[in-house]
């Protein structure tokens, strides 16, 4: 705790990745809990409604890209704070705008600033952080983020069921806490990165092993975040009680682990990490399809959300490969890859659930596979064919 202390008021670099993230999970903890309550309870949405809505919120997902554009005009630092503000903001009108298009309007104010952010984000880690142990770095990061998000959830558990605070307050609470955190990262030094960066659109082909797991992992990420907590529910009957207790033990095994396995990472190397990732998850999705016993199956939940600190390995492999002077750009293309699942996969899986929910799983499965084969060929002269290296080696 003491060190932890320390390097919070440091107002190093490393700092402020913390504070950025720990401002971005707060607002979106917040949001995220709350939302289903408020769009049925007070705004009086259908299902269909709550389908645009979550559309309209992934829309600036695969518009990352644009965040280039405000690198003509501001640091990276610059903006990273300025989307913290925005991300804030959105959450802390939300309860404000009681209404169906007051609630998309706010949505997409939030959603801008979250991926805006997120795309940024990722650049300024990759360039501030020391190469020989991003890895534990990101995993420290990651770590914070989640016990705040542990923290924010028990604090909204609390406020709810002991003092009926209202939605309202908050996504005003959590949203203001936010932009106050993104007020003090304005007294931090503005950190100039070594290279200058490129601010227009780079595609190569010597990045394409990335561009696909990037893609992969998209894929990857929908399946658990729409699809398992449904499982829990519609099978095993979890009620609302037991799903905030599953939430939070997840919640915890991952602020516990998140430390250890960037440590891993770095000690294994990112090739071997993401094979690990991959073959497990080929195991945890295939058990969610035939799963009975509901003990199992939170068992696979948490397993899963452990899983997902092996994403620190992709971010270890991008910091490796990708040219200095394209961070940024390649940054924000690779967040607009990444959610471009997050639009159209809900939409199908929710098609073939409704022929049985097995079949969701396995599909899981399959991309889990495909990206363990992929995986496979880091290092390889395939590997090298697929990005274009040879080519690249004789100019």
């Amino acid at each position: 705790m003491t060190l932890w202390l320390k390097i919070l008021t440091s107002r190093s670099s490393f700092a402020m990745l913390v504070f950025i993230a720990i401002a971005s999970v707060i607002a979106n903890t917040g949001w995220r809990v709350v939302m289903n309550n408020f769009a049925v309870d007070t705004v009086g949405m259908t299902g269909a409604d709550v389908g645009v809505l979550q559309s309209v919120r992934e829309i600036p997902g695969l518009l990352s890209f644009t965040v280039l554009f405000l690198l003509f005009i501001a640091s990276e630092q610059r903006v990273a704070v300025s989307s913290v503000a925005t991300l804030g903001l959105g959450v802390a009108v939300t309860g404000y705008l009681p209404s169906i298009y007051g609630f998309y309007f706010s949505t997409t104010i939030m959603s801008i600033g979250f991926h805006y952010l997120e795309a940024v984000n990722k650049s300024l880690s990759t360039q501030l952080l020391a190469t020989e142990n991003f890895s534990e770095s990101m995993g420290k990061i990651r770590s914070a983020a989640s016990f705040f998000s542990m923290v924010t959830f028990l604090c909204i558990m609390v406020a709810s069921y002991l003092f009926d605070v209202s939605d309202k307050a908050i996504f005003f609470t959590c949203g203001a806490i936010c932009f106050w955190l993104a007020v003090y990262l304005v007294t931090f030094k503005n950190t100039h990165t070594k290279v200058k960066q490129h601010t227009k659109l780079i595609v190569r082909r010597e990045y394409t092993t990335y561009y696909i797991l990037t893609f992969l992992s998209g894929a990857r990420r929908q399946i658990f975040v729409a699809f398992a907590g449904l499982l829990m529910v519609t099978k095993f009957h979890y009620t609302i009680a037991m799903m905030a207790t599953l939430f939070m033990v997840s919640s915890l095994a991952a602020t516990l682990a998140l430390p250890y396995v960037g440590r891993f990472i770095d000690r294994v190397g990112e090739r071997q990490a993401l094979i690990i990732e991959y073959a497990a998850l080929v195991l945890v999705f295939l058990s969610y399809a035939f799963v009975d016993d509901h003990y199992a199956a939170a068992g696979l939940y948490v397993i899963d959300s452990i899983i997902f600190s092996f994403a620190i390995a992709l971010n270890t492999y991008f910091k490796k490969t990708i040219r200095e002077d394209e961070v940024a750009s390649t940054a924000s293309l690779s967040f607009t890859i990444n959610h471009i699942a997050a639009v159209f996969l809900p939409f199908l899986l929710g098609i073939i659930w409704m022929s049985g929910y097995q079949w969701v799983f396995v599909s899981g499965a399959v991309i889990a596979l495909i990206s363990l084969l992929v995986s496979l060929t880091m290092g390889t002269q395939l590997h090298q064919r697929i990005n274009g290296f040879d080519k690249l080696q004789k100019q």
